[in-house]
């Protein structure tokens, strides 16, 4: 018992080591990676930006230091979550990411949970059954979704789902008539659901079925190609053979004996993936004009809003070490030979 405890704590400081050399690391690209983007983002913002006021905002902001001053500040002010003001609109950054964050979630959330689910069953049936239709399907959406640019695939449902046939709309997260819900958690479908309005949920619903197909076709790509290459594994494919003797059915097999040996692999995969899925939804926010941090972060590099740029990247780069840390650890406590087996392939 003593020496679980102390390997579960060594690991936990070798993981805590290895957030704080990353946030440091992000820290420091960031911050040269932002000003090395030619033109001065104080002059592209005032109106008339004479010599004079130009230096006195930059003594005001502090970007006239040594460097290794402003790199001090910013990270120790990211740390106090003092994220300053965008040049843009002039708001705080922190409530900027308090706004637009929960639509980001909620959106990541249901493309991911959609995306494993079809993923997953796809697998599962394809194997199960031996149907060459669905061998074939679930190839058709390796395929596309490993291939096929992400704002492409949004364009095409846009086209075909909101203005061919009209089933769903092309933007937002509400009806622009509608009145939304009470903001208690930020996502408009639980917050619609608290509040008793089944209208406000229908039309959320309605909003979020695009751009969570758009994003769900990579996870669901990647976890159904690598259930399909976990399922031709020799020991496994063994054991099917030796339970199917038995008498044992297809759903009892999988339910009682396979699922705990496949879902660790399958949770590997989501946390290891989930920065391509932060990616991909800044490109399905864009595409969609879903009101999320994406688009926000795409309008403040378009306008070299510096604040905005250099802290909400680096809470997404923190964001993917923690899922990616999570995500090992759960799976790790699913079935720790096959988590350590798939976190050392995953391993570059």
């Amino acid at each position: 018992m003593i020496g679980h405890i102390l390997q579960f704590l060594r690991l936990t400081g070798r993981k805590v080591f290895f957030v704080l050399v990353i946030f440091v690391v992000a820290s420091t690209v960031l911050f040269f990676a932002v000003r090395a983007v030619p033109g001065d983002p104080v002059a592209l913002r005032l109106k008339n930006p004479d010599p004079v006021r130009v230096a006195e905002t930059r003594a005001r902001l502090g970007l006239d230091e040594p460097v290794p001053v402003q790199w001090w500040r910013y990270v120790s002010s990211f740390v106090r979550g003092d994220w300053g003001h965008s040049f843009t609109s002039g708001r705080m950054v922190g409530r900027d990411v308090e706004e637009f964050f929960p639509a980001t979630l909620e959106l990541g959330l249901a493309g991911l949970t959609l995306g494993v689910c079809t993923g997953i069953l796809m697998a599962v049936f394809a194997e199960v059954f031996r149907i060459g239709v669905l061998r074939r399907l679930s190839f058709l959406l390796g395929t596309l979704g490993l291939t096929v640019p992400i704002f492409w695939i949004g364009m095409l449902l846009l086209i075909v789902g909101s203005w061919l046939l009209g089933w769903f709309p092309s933007s937002g997260r509400l009806d622009l008539a509608m009145i939304p819900p009470p903001v208690v958690t930020g996502f408009v479908t639980v917050d619609a659901l608290l509040a008793g309005d089944g209208r406000a949920f229908l039309s959320a619903i309605n909003h979020l079925v695009l751009p969570a197909m758009c994003l769900s076709l990579y996870p669901a790509a990647q976890v159904c190609a690598v259930l399909q290459a976990r399922l031709q594994d020799p020991v496994l494919l063994t054991l099917v053979i030796s339970l199917r003797a038995r008498g044992l059915g297809p759903l009892r097999i999988w339910v009682r004996h396979l699922l705990k040996v496949v879902s660790a692999p399958v949770v590997t995969v989501i946390g290891s993936n989930f920065g391509a899925l932060l990616g991909g939804a800044v490109l399905t926010e864009t595409v969609f004009s879903w009101p999320g941090i994406g688009r926000y972060l795409v309008g403040a590099v378009l306008d070299r809003d510096l604040y905005v740029v250099q802290n909400v990247l680096l809470i997404v780069v923190l964001l993917v070490v923690a899922v990616v840390f999570t995500a090992d650890f759960v799976a790790n406590l699913i079935n720790p030979v096959a988590g350590r087996a798939d976190g050392k392939k995953s391993q570059p």
